[in-house]
């Protein structure tokens, strides 16, 4: 008699062979160009060297698709399909396949209207307008089946009569099922395809690069340079008060380059977005990237007025000095503030959760900071010079130092600062 533990391993040894079986037909390419329309990337990979797998065929009023890709470790992760008029993502037409190991597996459909912050197409009826799904997990690979159907009266649900460029993307899941943006884990067809028919089209890979220099320049420049520059404007004055070239002061010669290669920077780093878009500005719908955009285009716009004021500041002397002492003062707090908060929504969109953490640290440190600066500042009457005059030039009568307690801290934000620059580059370097 059969006991129970060699009818266990007989299921068992059924189940791997038929998920071995199952998985070998999903990634074969012998079907393609005959029985289905086929996507893979990279192109002609074999078994798990896919990275990415897409097969569809016409049934009746449906169509059906098989998508898969690799991970590396699946615990709650998304796998999607896009159709798009055009090869940037925006104005789409998607359908996610989510894989929770501690929950039901479910297959939804949204509509993108920019590049991130997908809305379900039917809130009350997730699925509509797809059957017979099912979410497999074999060997780290995640395969998803489902018939869609070519058109429904549903707003944003696009009709596969017609030909789109067919996008996938992969990527993490929120708690609350949500999906997180997917960084570099994506592939578009180098063509428009069309579903009602089994042919081959061929992927390519999309490039994140553009991306990855934007949010590493602007983190460059603001984060770090432009705080040091500030620094060295408001609390740094007296520093090395007996060097200086053509009579300007040390604290202008750091203050002054350091400002201008932020202007540079940001505006090297808006053009890389600004190309990566195809020149195209961010969707209103996409609120949080609108946002970002928008106090991002202000910062950039004020930190060039900012130069132009410093180039046509009146006089030492003139009446009207104190009038733009105050002017360049308040633009550059505000451009400042606005500056920390376009960074800091650019990590809630495209960094993962524990990011915020690194940013926050740094945030309350740049608080701890200016509120020691301010105390050691104050006590210091030597700190307090030329305040009418914005002194950039030195005085012959007064030689003001500085305390060893404002030297240190500005030796530990700089070197706290630069480790936290690394720290968000690397970031950026390995989630795009």
């Amino acid at each position: 008699m059969i006991n129970l533990s060699q009818i266990l391993a007989k299921l068992v040894l059924f189940c791997l062979t038929f998920g071995q079986l199952y998985a070998a037909e999903i990634l074969n390419s012998t079907d393609c160009n005959s029985k289905y329309g086929c996507f893979y990337s990279p192109k002609d990979c074999v078994d798990d060297q896919c990275e990415f797998v897409a097969k569809w065929r016409l049934i009746e009023d449906q169509i059906e698709f098989i998508i898969a890709a690799k991970f590396d470790k699946l615990k709650q992760n998304w796998l999607a399909i896009a159709f798009s008029y055009d090869k940037s993502m925006g104005n789409d037409s998607v359908v996610a396949c989510k894989f929770n190991a501690d929950a039901n597996n479910n297959v939804q459909n949204y509509y993108n209207p920019g590049q991130f912050d997908p809305e379900l197409i039917n809130s009350k009826e997730p699925s509509e307008g797809l059957s017979d799904v099912k979410i497999t997990n074999f060997k780290g690979l995640l395969i998803c089946t489902f018939k869609r159907d070519k058109s429904t009266n549903a707003k944003n649900f696009f009709d596969l009569n017609e030909n789109y460029y067919l996008l996938m993307a992969k990527g993490d899941l929120e708690k609350d099922g949500s999906l997180t943006y997917h960084g570099s884990d994506k592939i578009i067809s180098q063509q428009k395809i069309d579903f009602n028919i089994a042919l081959e089209a061929k992927s390519v890979k999309v490039s994140t690069n553009f991306v990855k220099i934007h949010a590493i320049l602007m983190i460059i420049a603001w984060p770090f340079l432009s705080t040091i520059g500030i620094l060295f404007a408001r609390y740094y004055k007296s520093i090395f008060p007996k060097m200086n070239i053509t009579g300007v002061q040390f604290w202008f010669l750091i203050h002054r380059p350091l400002m201008l290669t932020v202007c540079l920077l940001s505006l090297i780093g808006f053009g890389f977005i600004f190309s990566y878009k195809n020149w195209s500005w961010t969707s209103q719908s996409s609120v949080k990237n609108f946002t970002h955009s928008i106090i991002g285009l202000v910062t950039i716009i004020l930190s060039l007025i900012q130069p132009m004021m410093a180039f046509f500041r009146p006089d030492k002397l003139a009446d009207n000095r104190p009038v733009f002492n105050w002017a360049h003062r308040l633009v550059g707090i505000f451009v400042y503030s606005s500056s920390i908060t376009a960074v800091f929504l650019g990590v809630i969109i495209f960094l993962k959760n524990f990011h915020w953490i690194g940013l926050f640290s740094w945030i309350v440190w740049l608080v701890i900071l200016i509120v020691l600066l301010e105390v050691f500042h104050s006590r210091s009457s030597t700190d307090k010079v030329h305040e009418k005059s914005n002194e950039f030039k030195i005085s012959e009568n007064e030689e003001p130092k500085i305390g060893i307690q404002k030297t240190i801290l500005l030796i530990v934000h700089i070197v706290l600062s630069l480790l936290w620059t690394l720290m968000m580059i690397l970031a950026i370097l390995e989630y795009f």
